[in-house]
């Protein structure tokens, strides 16, 4: 069960993801080709980047918060105890998962509100563009949830789970 999950996790956070970037990144390739060597812009182009590019930053997001690999200034937080970081950290996700957990029915509810506008070129509902948010908080509780199962095994019964294996190691 924990490897299907995993596998599930890997596919959209990794895989989709992968092909969603390189779909933008040659959509911006293409861009680049037709206004500067054709001189002739792509409305087209401009639009797959856009919405390519909003997937791509919230599956990211989610895969960085999978392996704890968010940028942090932290220069207060590591003078701290071990014990006193991690019930920071405990703290903090219980927090952004109760705000999330709160948010995400009114976000699917405006999610369906979207099904009237189209995008402006392709005429795609912007509930399929921006249906990666509810995702992304989907994504996110998982992996708060692993994280305060984690924290709560380090802080009160002294022990370390192991972490997940990054993907790309």
């Amino acid at each position: 069960m924990k490897k299907i999950f995993k596998s599930v996790l890997d596919l959209i956070e990794i895989h989709i993801n992968a092909i969603i970037f390189m779909t933008m990144f040659l959509s911006m390739i293409g861009q680049v080709f037709m206004r500067y060597v054709l001189n002739r812009p792509s409305p087209v182009l401009h639009e797959i980047t856009m919405y390519s590019f909003v997937w791509t930053v919230y599956l990211s997001a989610s895969l960085a918060h999978r392996y704890d690999k968010h940028i942090r200034f932290n220069i207060i937080y590591d003078m701290f105890p071990k014990k006193v970081r991690i019930t920071i950290d405990l703290i903090f996700n219980i927090f952004m998962s109760i705000l999330f957990a709160i948010s995400f029915f009114p976000v699917v509810r405006e999610l369906i509100n979207y099904n009237f506008i189209e995008s402006t070129v392709l005429g795609i509902s912007w509930t399929y563009l921006y249906m990666v948010f509810p995702i992304f908080i989907v994504l996110i509780l998982i992996h708060n949830s692993v994280a305060i199962y984690r924290e709560i095994q380090e802080l009160f019964f002294n022990k370390v789970p192991p972490k997940e294996e990054e993907a790309w190691d």
